[in-house]
C-alpha cells in the first residue's frame, strides 16, 4: 500500500491549512483558504472553525485567521526536543562521509543557535568536531549567520539585542550595519559562509534545511581554510544538496530523494 492511501483526508487537510496560514504574513480569510485548497467555502469555514474550538487558530474581528496558542504550544515542544530525528542524523552523515570534513547539524533553541549533532570527517588533517551544544557567536559562524538570516525579524532582533558582536579573529563582522548587509546577500543567494570569522585557519559554508518554506535548521561543512579555498564549489553543493535531502525527509509530503 502507497503512502498516501493511508492517509486521512481530513487530518492532511487541516495541516494544509495550518501550513498556508503559518506561510501567511496577514491573517487568511476563508475565501483565500478555500481558492487555496480548491474546496467549497462551506467545507472550509467547517475545517476552521474546528481548528479554532481547538485552539489551533484564531479568528479576528475582521473575519480573518492566523495560527493560535496551540500551534505555539507545539512549535515550543518541538523546538524543546533534546536530540535530533533520525531523519536529520542520516544526511549529515552522509554530508561528511561523502566530503571527508567535518559536519554539524544547528537549529534555534532557546533562542539561541545551537549544535544538536555532528559527524567527524575523514580527512588525515581536519576540524575537530563541534560538541553537541556549543551555542553563541552565531554572527561568527556560517550556520549562525544562515539561521539569523532566514530568522523572523521579531527573532533575530531578541537575539541581536542580548549578543554583542564580539571579534573573534580579525575576519569577524563586528558592525551591526555590516552583519545585516552580510544577512541579506544570505537570504538572496541561498547558503552562508565562514572565511575565519570564527576560528584562525578554518572556514566553513551553511546552507538551510526548509520544509514548506520554512527553515528548520541548518547542515555545515568546516575544514582547514587552504582545503576550503581549493574546494569551496564543491563543499557549498554537497552541503546545498544534503539540506535539501535533509528537508524532503522531513517533509510531510513523504517526498524522498529518488
Amino acid at each position: 500500500m502507497r503512502q498516501t492511501e493511508r492517509r486521512i483526508a481530513s487530518v492532511s487537510k487541516a495541516f494544509d491549512a495550518l501550513t498556508y496560514i503559518a506561510g501567511s504574513e496577514v491573517a487568511v480569510s476563508a475565501r483565500d483558504l478555500s481558492q487555496r485548497m480548491g474546496q467549497p467555502l462551506a467545507t472550509t469555514y467547517h475545517l476552521l472553525n474546528t481548528l479554532v474550538l481547538e485552539g489551533a487558530i484564531l479568528k479576528g474581528p475582521d473575519r480573518r485567521y492566523r495560527l493560535g496558542p496551540r500551534i505555539g504550544y507545539l512549535g515550543a515542544a518541538y523546538l524543546d526536543q533534546g536530540e535530533p530525528t533520525d531523519a536529520l542524523v542520516g544526511p549529515l552523515r552522509e554530508l561528511a562521509a561523502e566530503t571527508g570534513e567535518t559536519a554539524y547539524l544547528s537549529v534555534w533553541r532557546h533562542d539561541e543557535i545551537a549544535v544538536v549533532a555532528t559527524a567527524e570527517g575523514s580527512h588525515a588533517v581536519r576540524v575537530a568536531q563541534v560538541s553537541p551544544g556549543t551555542c553563541g557567536h552565531a554572527h561568527a559562524r556560517a550556520s549562525g549567520k544562515l539561521l539569523l538570516a532566514h530568522a523572523s525579524a521579531s527573532a533575530r532582533r531578541r537575539y541581536l539585542d542580548t549578543h554583542e558582536l564580539e571579534p573573534m579573529t580579525p575576519n569577524t563582522i563586528t558592525n551591526l550595519d555590516d552583519l545585516n548587509r552580510e544577512l541579506a546577500v544570505i537570504l538572496d543567494r541561498g547558503y552562508s559562509t565562514d572565511h575565519e570569522e570564527f576560528v584562525i585557519d578554518v572556514s566553513c559554508v551553511a546552507a538551510p534545511i526548509m520544509v514548506a518554506g520554512h527553515t528548520l535548521g541548518a547542515l555545515t561543512v568546516s575544514c582547514p581554510t587552504a582545503r576550503f579555498v581549493e574546494h569551496e564549489q564543491s563543499l557549498t553543493q554537497a552541503v546545498k544538496v544534503a539540506a535539501n535531502r535533509a528537508g524532503r525527509a522531513l517533509d510531510s509530503t513523504g517526498h524522498r530523494e529518488a
